[in-house]
């Protein structure tokens, strides 16, 4: 297998477990609250990092970087919380439109808090945005409803997390970055679930902790693949995460596939795809 075509095939592992992320909340949120689905999600990643991480890995010394991983374990909880709870009031493909927003949050933090600048082509990523957006929403043919609320919350919130990722990577590698945040995650989103704890049924739990395993590999899938092939050529395969919730609502929940919403995901992800491109284009001319 060739380097690129093993960075498409794990890209789109990455994509499908997204995907099945937002079936699996549907289907266990009806006899578990939202926070303790972000428990049960975190502990799982947080066993399966076990396996991944080397004995020397799993240590706390964090080099001075505690007060940045707290903060990042708070912001991921907001986003999950808040995007398990998207899942429940508005249909699957939509909420995975709106998740394409995240990096472009991420491009418009970088140029506020860390001064990156703000170029012509992540200028167009932005636009594109906002168009894909008003696509989605029609206005005013689509109600601004809490669970759009919900839906771009998740998106600003992970998209901070994904900023403060960048400001420790300079100094840790990822898998570690990761495992200081399982281990913060777990005991804070455990208080925020125990006033609406209810012991899960065996078949809830199971899909718990496939979310929660899927999740992390979905990560270390992510990563890998981006030391395979250039991002710009290889973001492309996380397209497919619209399509297949789309068939995976209509099939399991018989969600309408609305047409609206995938032309407003094509077109965010466009704005996304053009400017990891050009990105790519002027980091190999540096």
């Amino acid at each position: 297998m060739s380097p690129a075509t093993a960075a498409f095939a794990l890209m789109a592992f990455n994509a499908t477990m997204g995907a099945l992320d937002t079936v699996f909340v549907r289907l266990v949120a009806g006899e578990v609250h939202a926070l303790e689905i972000a428990f049960f999600r975190n502990l799982f990643s947080l066993v399966a990092i076990l396996f991944l991480l080397k004995p020397a890995q799993r240590n706390l010394n964090a080099n001075g970087l505690w007060p940045i991983h707290g903060l990042r374990a708070v912001l991921k909880l907001v986003g999950l919380v808040s995007y398990f709870l998207a899942i429940t009031m508005l249909p699957i493909a939509l909420v995975t439109a709106v998740a394409f927003t995240m990096p472009l949050f991420v491009t418009l933090g970088s140029s506020l808090f860390l001064g990156e600048r703000l170029n012509a082509h992540k200028t167009a990523a932005l636009l594109a945005g906002l168009l894909g957006m008003l696509i989605i929403l029609q206005p005013p043919g689509v109600e601004f409803g809490i669970g759009m609320v919900f839906a771009l919350s998740s998106a600003i919130a992970l998209a901070a997390v994904a900023l403060l990722m960048k400001v420790t990577s300079a100094q840790e590698d990822p898998m570690r970055i990761a495992w200081y945040n399982l281990l913060l995650t777990v005991p804070l989103a455990l208080v925020l679930a125990l006033p609406v704890w209810s012991w899960p049924s065996p078949g809830a739990l199971a899909l718990m902790a496939l979310q929660g395993v899927g999740g992390l590999l979905a990560q270390v899938s992510f990563a890998r693949a981006m030391k395979f092939a250039d991002a710009s050529l290889i973001i492309s395969a996380d397209f497919m995460r619209l399509p297949i919730a789309a068939i995976l609502g209509l099939a399991l929940f018989h969600e309408p596939v609305q047409m609206w919403v995938l032309l407003g995901g094509a077109v965010i992800f466009s704005g996304v795809l053009f400017s990891a491109y050009r990105e790519g284009r002027r980091s190999r001319q540096v």
